[in-house]
């Protein structure tokens, strides 16, 4: 038990239930799925709301006066005594606890208390080596952000002091110098009762580490142990001030702080102050590189080799911003041309840096639309990613250097990219698509590892500075900092913590200026025709107020429970159902009661129709974001005597090429009626007419629906209408589309002048807070969702062998795995038959297994993975666990114990990275003892142990370990061991350097070669 009875950590809790169940109830409690919580000194209880009904689940638990703990659920459990909702509930309650009994003093206190709450209750740890006070620890998230379990690496220095270390993503950006696997491994030690003994003793090794005690600038620092010999003391001397600060040049030198070392072997190298100096290495190469490319991109006059067109002057700016920048924002306004300009750069890029394959991200709609830019522009191919499991296998095997997928691919198929792919650039379209950065979509795209990424969208900034914030975390996450910085810097909130407004928008320019471009229309508005936009306020019937104000009227019931407490999944889920209903009834009654028909808005549209269309013969584009909606205008267009077309999510991607062509071509249809599933990718100059239906609560929607007909290419005058209905929730929308432009045009536009952009309490209070909380799912959103391809059901080859209990299929499936088992005999770890195929993982791939198989695959299809592919990727979350997903059966096991994949291999690659980037810009300092260090990662994970060994004892344990087991040859030994002696030698000759470089990168090469194909 802990501090308090009722106060259960993540191994108190292991006591109780599965971790299944504490898994369940951990996603129960962040849902905010636990509510009316009230404990007393015997008695904790709770309300829990349940996955299937609105009926909430009662939950008690009760002290028993002998101190054990009693739990009671009104649920139906009979698998075991504990169940989710009383694990939920005893979650609720450790929040509480420490809200009430910790006292925060500004935001950083409040930041690294999350990360102790977070430690606390969703991490699980092992210690690996070492001492309480000072070891290595492994930690992983009960549940992830990412939606894939990640395993991290803890390195304790210091229970009292923040400097210690860990691998994972958030102790490297957040800059706080902790993190919740940090706080889990402290807070487990602290328990321990020999803690206090042991901490009295202060580590007899002396280490470097990364410092955040600024939190804006890192500085690397020295912990010295209390006994230092005086040769090691000189050494400090040179290289750290009183304050244990180094005083060098960074990075500079740092290496050769690190080169005066060698010998040493009580003075560690903390791997975070080494990671922070190879960046500053890197980007001041970057910095050189990126110069010389603008230079030579700007001076081709527009016209690019390799590009089939003169590009404007701008798009010149742009393709040089994108090339030499690497990661980047371009943020262009629709209708200036990303598509082409990052075509260009990406072009640019595989003729002159080495990159060999692409990865276009974009909506469904779009796939076709990018395949033929970049065939009407360069000579490359482009191969589209679609169809089954197994066709896309092969999809991604093209000799090509163009792969086009959209989104939601990505969430099926992030372990073949990574895999087989291995893009070196990846184009992010539409980019918007990943601004909640809380959703699977989001955090998926951030596990694609690649040497560059263009990010393009018209709207990075759609409702507020998170939107920005996600995006940045692919461009570069240093720009804003952590999240919690950022809403410190920007952000005007009221008691409560929500958004007033924003500030400092100046800095927040000069911050993105570096790493993101945009340019508005003003560059092309001599080629485009001027546009006139009419707001029209039509009043409602009495059915439309009636349900107008009874959905209102439920939205302000739960927005007086939501000042009170959190709202539960379903109360969020009836709060934006009600307001959408509100905006639904400002069109047609009918949109809501399914009976009444006709409305103002659809005779006030039948004027606009005869005036404009009848009369004057001019074509039109009519939006609305309801499906229904636009059925009841194709009904009132006909009854006209117009032709016209429909477009919505249930019309396939390939044909709405046929529909935009019959509008454009074919003088008879004048009517182009669309959801906001044809905002994007349409090109319908055709029209001189755009009559928007409804206010969408996102600006950008509103632009994107424009965006349609004024572009280039239009040669007409263009008129737009806004139907709004009058003294109704539609009207606030439209105010509060206007601070969102407002806001945009303050942070985006790099003439923004505005230093502070205010959104009134009034309104806030009005709107319930924040309207454009996209996150939360609606039935309206749904829809919209579905049109625009944002939600697809999971496909699956029909020519695809299904393993079924059909006798004559297992007969065959029998034959066809004994040919598999006595081909690879004991390689075989396990067959998996999955998504109606085999997944034969194996403990050792040679080449002549894919052909072997190829020659099977007519009659089952078959993918070959190794078992250190399939546990490395599980281990870093590109993989979910196959064999416990619903569709997976175990055919064949080999119950031979096998080893664990050992990501020793992935560090050996980035240290040969690091190094090459130094040597690119020539920088020799430290770059032979990456190479040695590259090496000996690479011999350890032969030797399958997760210590490096040391430069000092490596020649010993090669002679005695690695060559009598044959896991190297002897040259190989003999380059490792040469190596490894030069990596502290001083003014090495760059041919031995170049030299060993190669050498380093043959080896590391076919190392990874074999376990990863």
């Amino acid at each position: 038990m802990t501090e308090h009875f009722f106060l259960y950590d993540t191994e108190s809790l292991a006591s109780l239930a599965s971790e299944e169940t504490i898994k369940q109830g951990l996603d129960y409690f962040t849902a905010n799925r636990v509510f009316d919580l009230d404990c007393s000194e015997h008695t904790l209880s709770a309300l829990v709301e349940g996955s299937v009904s609105d009926e909430p689940h009662s939950v008690n638990l009760t002290r028993s006066n002998d101190d054990q703990l009693t739990l009671e659920c009104s649920c139906d459990n009979p698998k075991e005594s504990t169940c989710k909702h009383c694990i939920a509930t005893l979650y609720a309650y450790a929040d509480k606890y420490y809200a009430e009994n910790t006292q925060l003093n500004g935001a950083i206190e409040e930041a690294i208390l999350e990360r102790v709450k977070k430690g606390r209750n969703e991490v699980q740890i092992k210690q690996l080596s070492g001492s309480l006070h000072f070891g290595t620890w492994q930690a992983s998230s009960i549940i992830s952000a990412t939606y894939r379990k990640q395993v991290y690496q803890v390195q304790i220095r210091s229970v009292e002091q923040r400097n210690n270390y860990c691998t994972c993503p958030d102790l490297a950006s957040n800059r706080l110098g902790t993190c919740k696997h940090i706080e889990a491994v402290i807070h487990f030690i602290e328990k321990q009762p020999t803690y206090k003994n042991e901490s009295q003793s202060s580590p007899s090794i002396s280490y470097s580490y990364l410092s955040w005690d600024s939190a804006t600038h890192p500085q690397i620092k020295l912990h010295r142990s209390t006994q230092v010999d005086d040769q090691l003391a000189q050494i400090f001397n040179d290289y750290f001030d009183d304050n244990h600060v180094f005083k060098g040049q960074l990075p500079e030198d740092f290496f050769q702080f690190r080169d005066r070392l060698y010998g040493f072997d009580d003075f560690q190298q903390g791997e975070d102050a080494i990671r922070f100096v190879r960046q500053l290495s890197e980007d001041s190469v970057h910095k050189l590189r990126a110069q010389e490319i603008t230079r030579q991109i700007k001076s081709s006059d527009g016209l690019l080799p390799g590009i089939r067109a003169r590009l404007f002057p701008y798009q010149i700016e742009g393709v040089a911003f994108l090339a030499s920048t690497g990661k980047a924002l371009l943020a262009d306004d629709m209708g200036l041309g990303k598509t082409l300009q990052a075509i260009a750069a990406s072009t640019w890029l595989a003729d002159h840096s080495g990159v060999e394959r692409i990865l276009i991200t974009c909506p469904a709609s779009l796939k076709h639309q990018w395949h033929r830019e970049i065939e009407k522009f360069t000579g490359h191919q482009a191969q589209i990613i679609q169809g089954g499991p197994e066709t896309r296998q092969v999809q991604y095997r093209a000799e090509k250097l163009f792969f086009i997928i959209n989104y939601e691919l990505i969430l099926r198929d992030l372990s073949v990219i990574s895999r087989i792919l291995k893009p070196d650039l990846l184009i992010l379209d539409e980019a918007q698509r990943i601004k909640n950065w809380k959703t699977k979509i989001a955090s998926t795209i951030k596990l694609i590892s690649t040497r560059y990424a263009f990010v393009l969208t018209g709207t990075p900034l759609e409702n507020r500075i998170e939107d920005l914030y996600s995006l940045l975390q692919v461009v570069d996450a240093r720009v804003l900092g952590p999240l919690w910085r950022c809403m410190l810097d920007f952000h005007i909130t009221d008691e409560r913590g929500k958004i007033l407004g924003y500030r400092n928008l100046s800095e927040l320019r000069q911050r993105l200026a570096p790493v993101m471009l945009r340019r508005d229309r003003s560059l092309v508005k001599d080629q485009l025709p001027s546009r006139t936009e009419v707001r029209l306020d039509i009043a409602m019937t009495d059915a439309q107020l009636e349900l107008h104000d009874h959905a209102l009227s439920s939205a302000g019931r739960l927005a007086h429970t939501a000042r009170k407490r959190p709202l539960t999944p379903s109360e969020q889920n009836r709060l934006m159902a009600a307001l959408q209903q509100a905006r639904m009834a400002c069109n047609a009654a009918g949109l809501v009661d399914k009976e009444t028909a006709g409305s103002p808005k659809l005779d006030e549209l039948n004027r606009l129709l005869e005036e404009l269309c009848l009369q004057s013969n001019r074509k039109v584009v009519i939006f609305s974001q309801w499906e229904r909606m636009t059925a009841m205008i194709e009904k009132n267009v006909k009854k006209l005597g117009l032709g016209s077309v429909r477009l919505h999510g249930g019309v396939p991607v390939h044909k709405r090429g046929e529909l935009m062509d019959q509008f454009s071509d074919n003088d008879a249809i004048q009517v182009f009626i669309s959801t906001d599933a044809g905002g994007v990718g349409l090109n319908l100059q055709a029209a001189t007419l755009l009559i928007n239906m409804d206010m969408p609560w996102n600006p950008a929607v509103l632009d994107q629906r424009i965006a349609r007909i004024h572009r280039l290419g239009q040669k007409e005058n263009v008129q737009i209408f806004l139907l709004l209905a009058e003294n109704s929730y539609e009207q606030q929308v439209a105010k509060l589309v206007q601070g969102k432009r407002n806001l945009f045009d303050n942070v985006i536009n790099p003439e923004g002048t505005e230093d502070v952009v205010g959104v009134s309490k009034k309104m806030l209070e009005t709107i319930i807070d924040d309207l454009g909380t996209e996150h939360i799912s609606t039935p309206g959103e749904k829809t919209t969702a579905l049109e625009q391809g944002v939600l697809t059901e999971p496909t699956r080859d029909s020519d695809a062998i299904t393993i079924t209990d059909d006798g004559e299929a297992d007969k065959q499936l029998h034959q066809f795995i004994e040919q598999l088992q006595n081909r690879f005999s004991s390689r075989i770890v396990q067959i998996q038959g999955t998504n109606g195929g085999l997944l034969v993982v194996l403990n050792q791939l040679n080449p002549q297994d894919e052909e072997f198989v190829q020659t099977l695959s007519n009659i089952v299809p078959v993918t070959l993975i190794s078992t250190t592919t399939l546990t490395g990727l599980q281990h870093l979350g590109m993989v979910a666990n196959l064999v416990d997903t619903p569709n997976t059966t175990i055919l064949y096991e080999n119950k031979a114990e096998t080893s664990p994949a050992n990501p020793l291999l992935k560090l050996a690659q980035e240290k040969l990275r690091a190094a090459e980037t130094l040597l690119e810009g020539n920088c020799n300092a430290g770059v032979m003892e990456l190479l040695g260090s590259a090496l000996l990662a690479t011999v350890a994970t032969l030797a399958k142990i997760t210590q490096i060994p040391s430069i000092e004892t490596a020649t010993i344990w090669m002679y005695s370990e690695a060559l009598p087991k044959e896991l190297l040859t002897s040259d190989q030994a003999a380059t490792i061991i040469r190596i490894c002696s030069l990596s502290h030698a001083t003014d090495i000759p760059k041919i031995l350097i170049n030299q060993s470089m190669e050498d380093t990168k043959l080896f590391i090469g076919t190392c990874f070669d074999e376990r990863q194909d």
